[in-house]
This record gives C-alpha cells, sequence and structure tokens, in this order.
C-alpha cells in the first residue's frame, strides 16, 4: 500500500531576474554618508572624553545601545510572535521586514562590554557599593550575567533568523490560503526565544537602568522595559514599510493598504498596552506612597526639568497614536503612518533617555553637540547593520506583488 500523497505547497516567492535589476536600495553615497555619521560619533565621543564631558558621553552611549539593541531584538521577537500567531499577512515580506535589524545584534553585544571601561560613571554602585545590595550589584557578576544573556539571545535571534529565511519555512509564510502550522523546528524555537526574549531583557532592565538608582524597585518595571522594546519594533517596521513602499514603487507587498493597515494596527494596539503597563506600574506605587519607591517616579514626573520630557514621551508614544491611528484610513495612509511611527520612536528614546539619565544627572538635562552626534553615530551604524535585511525585505516585497500577479 502506499500512503495518499500530501497536497503540494505552493514553493516560495522568487524574485524575477529583472527585479533584481533593480536599484539596490542603498548605494555607495548613502553607505559613505552612513560611515560618516558613525565617525562623527565615534570622534564626539572621543572628544567629549577628552574634554572632561566623560559622563555625558557615556550616558548618551548607554541611553542608544538600549534604544536600538531594543528595536533590533524586538523585530527577532516580532518575527518569532508571527510564527507563534500563523501571522501571514503580508506573506514573507512582513518577516522579512521584522528581521531586517537583527544584524545590528552582534555589534549591540560588542558594544555592551563598552559600557565596562565607564562603569565608574554610569553605575553609582561601583564607587559607593550598596551593603545590602552587594552580592548583586557588583561589577564582575553584572557583566557575566548581562553578557550571557545578550550572547544567548544573538544565538538565538541568529539562528531563528537563519530558519526562518530557508525554503520551508518561506513557502509557508506564501501560502497564507492554508491552515497548516509553521515548521516544528521554528515553532520551538520562537517559543524558546520569546521566553527569553522576556527573561534577558527583564534583567537588562534590572541591571542597566534600575541599578542606576539602587535604592530604586519594581517587580514590573522588566515587563514595561521589554514591552517598549518590542513597541519600538513594530513602530520601526511601520516606518520602514512606509519609505520601502516609496523607494520600491507600485509593485511591492508594502503598495497594498491592507499591509500598512495591518502594522498601523500593530502600532496602535502596542502603544495602548504600553500605556497600560505604565500605569499599572504607577498606580501601584502612587497608592503605596513608600518613599523608596516614589523618589523615582517623583524626579521624572513631577518636578523641572524632567517633567516636561516625561510628558513628551507620553505623547509621542500613546497619546498621538491612540488619537490619530484610530481610525482605518489613517492606518492605511503613508504619510500618517510614517509620521506616528516615526513619533513612537522618537517617544521611546527619550523615554529611555529619561529613564537613565536623571538617575545620573538630577538637576539639569544634558543634552548639546555630544548626545546628538553619539546618537548620530549610533543611528548610522545601526542602519549599515540593517542594510543586508533591508535588501532581503525590499526583494521580498517585490517577489509577493509578482507571485500574487502570475
Amino acid at each position: 500500500m502506499t500512503a495518499n500523497p500530501s497536497p503540494a505547497r505552493p514553493a516560495a516567492p522568487r524574485l524575477s531576474r529583472a527585479a533584481r535589476g533593480v536599484a539596490p536600495l542603498f548605494g555607495n553615497t548613502h553607505r559613505a554618508v552612513l560611515a560618516a555619521a558613525v565617525a562623527a560619533g565615534i570622534a564626539a565621543f572621543a572628544v567629549a572624553l577628552a574634554r572632561g564631558e566623560a559622563a555625558r558621553a557615556w550616558q548618551a552611549y548607554l541611553v542608544n545601545l538600549l534604544f536600538f539593541l531594543g528595536i533590533a531584538q524586538g523585530g527577532v521577537v516580532v518575527a518569532a510572535a508571527f510564527y507563534l500567531t500563523q501571522a501571514r499577512w503580508a506573506g514573507t515580506a512582513a518577516f522579512r521586514l521584522a528581521e531586517a535589524f537583527s544584524g545590528f545584534l552582534p555589534l549591540g553585544f560588542v558594544l555592551f562590554w563598552g559600557l565596562y571601561f565607564g562603569r565608574t560613571l554610569i553605575f553609582p554602585w561601583v564607587l559607593h557599593p550598596v551593603a545590602q545590595k552587594a552580592a548583586w550589584l557588583n561589577t564582575p557578576f553584572l557583566f557575566a550575567r548581562d553578557g550571557a544573556g545578550l550572547l544567548a539571545m544573538t544565538l538565538l535571534s541568529a539562528w531563528l533568523v537563519r530558519v526562518s529565511r530557508s525554503s520551508q519555512a518561506r513557502a509557508w509564510a506564501a501560502a497564507s490560503s492554508d491552515i497548516e502550522m509553521p515548521p516544528p523546528a521554528i515553532r520551538r524555537l520562537a517559543t524558546v526565544l520569546a521566553l527569553a526574549f522576556a527573561a534577558v531583557y527583564s534583567l537588562i532592565a534590572f541591571d542597566l537602568v534600575m541599578s542606576l538608582a539602587p535604592a530604586w524597585h519594581s517587580t514590573l518595571f522588566g515587563a514595561y522595559f521589554f514591552a517598549a522594546a518590542f513597541l519600538s519594533a513594530v513602530a520601526a517596521m511601520a516606518l520602514t514599510a512606509v519609505i520601502l513602499r516609496g523607494r520600491l514603487g507600485p509593485a511591492n507587498a508594502f503598495a497594498a493598504p491592507k499591509v500598512l493597515h495591518d502594522l498601523g494596527k500593530l502600532v496602535f494596539a502596542f502603544s495602548v498596552f504600553w500605556i497600560y503597563l505604565l500605569f499599572a506600574q504607577y498606580i501601584v506605587i502612587w497608592y503605596g506612597d513608600i518613599p523608596v519607591e516614589t523618589f523615582f517616579i517623583v524626579q521624572r514626573v513631577y518636578y523641572a526639568p524632567w517633567a516636561p520630557l516625561s510628558y513628551a514621551a507620553v505623547i509621542l508614544i500613546w497619546v498621538a497614536p491612540f488619537l490619530v491611528l484610530l481610525g482605518a484610513r489613517p492606518k492605511r495612509t503613508p504619510v500618517i503612518l510614517g509620521a506616528v511611527a516615526a513619533g513612537v520612536l522618537a517617544g521611546i528614546w527619550l523615554e529611555r533617555y529619561v529613564l537613565v539619565v536623571p538617575s545620573l544627572s538630577q538637576h539639569a538635562v544634558p543634552f548639546g553637540w555630544i548626545e546628538l552626534l553619539i546618537t548620530l553615530g549610533f543611528l548610522g551604524g545601526f542602519v549599515l547593520c540593517a542594510i543586508p535585511g533591508l535588501n532581503l525585505a525590499a526583494s521580498a516585497a517585490r517577489a509577493e506583488l509578482a507571485a500574487e500577479t502570475h
């Protein structure tokens, strides 16, 4: 007897020779500009150290590391979430888009170790140990556990991206008309990655943000922190989709209003989730009114110069997306969705800044050319690392539409 053959799965869409002939997204000029941005950031960091502004330089370094690492890692977790929820609404293009930023993860892992050289200016407990927390807050143990966690996340992410780009996974993503589950290997890997993300980025939140104010603690802070990283990746995906839509012309998957609509819904939903976690954390601290918990919030929410920045972050991350993206049409409108997504990213950068810097600079906002150029340098490095992934996302978007029209 012979078993009945299973139905043939459609092949993953492949890019036509004509499509491969389209000009690349990033030419030599773009790469030169990005490299110049990186050089400017490195030069600003070095000049700040030489001029006695080392504290500002390391603060900007930490803020940008947390921000860009969150986007890169959050994007891979978004891809894992797509597999776990069988989200095939944009075919392979959505997966390539989510994975596009993963190229920064190895660089981010290396940059994390740079914090060791600025530890005396970043972590107050290095020069003034907290006796009750000395077993946890000490330099060797902090870098060992955080380094191990980030290494595990980098390797897991690289593994998931490699499996996700296999022909079997691409064929599954392209076949949106069936109800088949994703390949078993990627289902297991996506589950492990999602759980590891929650654990490791909670640890990063406790060690690289909360420990800057060693007396403060919040059990919800870890979830709040990694949820913001996830939201930053969703917003980066939406902004990138809008940009690619314009760069690739009408013949690409991101030109479909439905795809933008779905990305807009993700931005809307997770901005609401972010404010939910923020308020859940705030209301417990406010109601308890315990000084060891309230001082962190009071400094940032009730007093200048930090209160205006905190409110600006809330407006950019939640108020604007909630009001603007409430209807269906704004989600489908590229200019509106792109502007809101860019605002969310600016708000999350500002939120990271407000979480980190007031613990180290209580009475002044250290923001000027040092912070701007270091941020520019991180942005240039991030985009350079993302170029291969963005090219794959563009190719998948073109191929997806070509497959639908044939």
